[in-house]
């Protein structure tokens, strides 16, 4: 933070006395910074990869066998109609395909294709790296408090009712 928060005007220095919507807009200004960070990491020439289709890609590598696209749109907060528009154009540049559920023909499940395999490995991999390269900045105490305090606030959204992927999902 550049700004001071407090009121005494010491640069980056923080009061004890912030409040909460002091800090929900700092959230705020910080999620549409952090999108465009990431979009800046996107593979150069990655033919129209955006941070959505990045992080299903991703979070499909994370999965020991193929997934619902409501499992895959839930941490995106994507509605069952964007996902099948995101899903629809993966499927159709070969990086994923849809597999039938082994027990309901009804399911349709996704899946990453080989190509989609080497664009997460040669091209989202370092991409992913140079945009948590942001985190440098931070001592390795700083990153465990954030990540700390990023729980925190997780748990208590969800002890209010509302779904959070937890950070060890990706």
């Amino acid at each position: 933070m550049s700004k001071s928060v407090s009121g005494s005007g010491a640069p980056g220095e923080i009061s004890s006395s912030v409040t909460g919507g002091q800090l929900l807009a700092g959230l705020a200004s910080l999620g549409k910074g952090l999108r465009q960070w990431m979009q800046a990491n996107m593979p150069a020439g990655g033919g129209g990869m955006t941070v959505p289709r990045a992080t299903l890609l991703l979070g499909l590598t994370l999965k020991r066998e193929p997934a619902g696209m409501s499992e895959l749109g839930e941490p995106l907060g994507m509605s069952p109609r964007s996902m099948t528009v995101l899903v629809d154009g993966l499927e159709k540049e070969g990086l994923v395909r849809r597999v039938g559920h082994r027990h309901d023909r009804r399911i349709k499940l996704v899946e990453l294709t080989e190509a989609g395999r080497r664009v997460v490995e040669q091209e989202l991999g370092p991409s992913q790296a140079a945009a948590a390269a942001l985190f440098d900045d931070l001592t390795p105490e700083e990153r465990g408090e954030l990540l700390r305090l990023l729980v925190k606030v997780a748990d208590s959204l969800r002890a209010r009712g509302i779904e959070v992927p937890s950070h060890d999902q990706g």
